[in-house]
């Protein structure tokens, strides 16, 4: 019970303590900032956390491996991006293999969900932390679906802002990035946080 209840705390804490919106939705491609429909939010998302949480696993014996290392700042990387590249590459092939359905929906999506600052930002901050297990796949699985909540308002936010009245100057990504630095603080200030006066 108490290892389910780290993974609850973890999970909530990355999903929204973290700040998704800028932290996460700023930290994509093009393609993810501007979404043509919040079902593509949804898979690149949904892949993120799949990839996310999956690679997490494999970060956790990282983490064992190189306690107490003092190359840990030069190994660290380079590893991470093995156990991503892992499981990017089993989910490419497993699905080209026996889902050649979904393998078709996910393929142009998968690489632009993998290896994004997300993704490898979950992976450090649980190893930072000192996270245990549960912790690190909680945390991960928390990052995964504040990403995906991050990208569904960033998408609504577009389609309200293109139907406002908003200067010339301001019209597209200006007003677009400053509607998300305002959400932000607002955010940043619902978790208890103050800002110095």
């Amino acid at each position: 019970m108490e290892y389910l209840s780290l993974f609850i705390v973890t999970a909530i804490t990355a999903l929204v303590a973290e700040n998704a919106i800028l932290s996460r939705a700023l930290g994509v491609s093009k393609p993810m900032l501007f979404l043509k429909s919040p079902r593509m939010g949804i898979l690149y998302g949904g892949l993120l956390t799949w990839v996310v949480t999956l690679s997490s696993l494999l970060a956790v014996v990282v983490n064992i491996l190189l306690e107490g290392n003092a190359y840990i700042p030069f190994i660290r990387a380079p590893l991470y991006y093995v156990c991503v590249g892992i499981i990017f590459s089993g989910t490419y092939w497993l699905t080209k293999r026996y889902l050649p359905a979904l393998h078709i929906t996910i393929r142009s999506a998968l690489p632009i969900s993998t290896f994004n600052s997300a993704l490898f930002g979950a992976l450090y901050v649980s190893a930072n932390q000192s996270f245990g297990f549960f912790e690190t796949v909680g945390y991960a699985l928390g990052t995964g679906v504040g990403y995906t909540a991050a990208l569904l308002v960033v998408y609504f936010a577009r389609k309200r802002l293109a139907v406002s009245p908003v200067p010339r100057s301001f019209r597209g990504l200006p007003i677009l990035l400053v509607y998300l630095g305002l959400l932000s603080l607002a955010i940043y200030g619902l978790i208890g946080h103050g800002l110095a006066v």
